[in-house]
């Protein structure tokens, strides 16, 4: 979904570390620490709307 634009996704970093693809943006969610490391996901060429947006900065502070 997030490689066709249409939604976003978090993942184990493990999964992501060989990701290589320069439309997609990964995100390393650090604080407090999870207990597996994982990333937020979404089309790096797309337009990130309102949404979206508070959810990244709403995801980011409390992690």
């Amino acid at each position: 979904m997030v490689q066709s634009g249409v939604g976003s996704c978090i993942l184990p970093k493990m999964l992501l570390d060989n990701l290589h693809n320069s439309d997609i943006k990964v995100l390393d969610l650090r604080h407090p620490t999870p207990s597996q490391d994982f990333c937020l996901i979404y089309r790096n060429d797309r337009y990130v709307g309102y949404a979206m947006r508070t959810f990244i900065k709403t995801l980011r502070a409390y992690i």
